[in-house]
């Protein structure tokens, strides 16, 4: 397979199309910045911080503090190392909501190729239904599928290192 192809295979290229065949769809160009905090493996698992307050989680307990069994460990020792900063995506997020509103509320969030059929385990509901971008980014943040579509999409062409001089 060449990466003419594989390209040929994403849903922005076959979108236009098939539109009379497949569901309602709102494509958005990731910013860079997005798409490295998808790819970053190297920290804790952060959700972005939500300009509207939405939380992947609505349900969950954001008190901790005034459970009786809730200890705070003291952590290494090390008074130098500074929790990480969560991310902040306000141009996406806000795309994302108003794409989300047009569409009825709620979305089945893909990638160029695949969706995160991987990480529904993850969501509040067992599913892919997602109703926020907190949602939206805690599903495919958590997909290895995603992961192999941005890093390893093209290992399998056979014109991979031609087009990349």
């Amino acid at each position: 397979m060449k990466e003419e192809e594989v390209n040929r295979c994403q849903m922005q290229e076959w979108y236009q199309k098939f539109k009379s065949l497949s569901f309602k769809t709102r494509i958005h160009e990731l910013p860079e910045s997005f798409v490295q905090y998808l790819l970053d493996d190297s920290g804790p698992f952060l959700l972005p911080v939500s300009i509207s307050n939405d939380d992947a989680f609505p349900n969950r307990i954001h008190n901790l503090e005034e459970e009786d069994d809730y200890q705070v460990s003291e952590g290494s020792g090390d008074e130098s190392e500074q929790p990480s900063m969560p991310p902040s995506f306000p141009e996406l997020e806000l795309e994302v909501k108003e794409s989300i509103k047009s569409l009825g509320g709620s979305v089945f969030p893909k990638l160029n190729w695949s969706a995160p059929k991987d990480s529904a385990w993850i969501s509040t509901t067992g599913s892919l239904k997602c109703s926020s971008f907190s949602e939206i980014a805690l599903l495919i943040r958590s997909s290895d599928s995603l992961v192999h579509d941005l890093r390893h999409a093209y290992d399998s062409c056979s014109d991979k290192n031609l087009n990349k001089a």
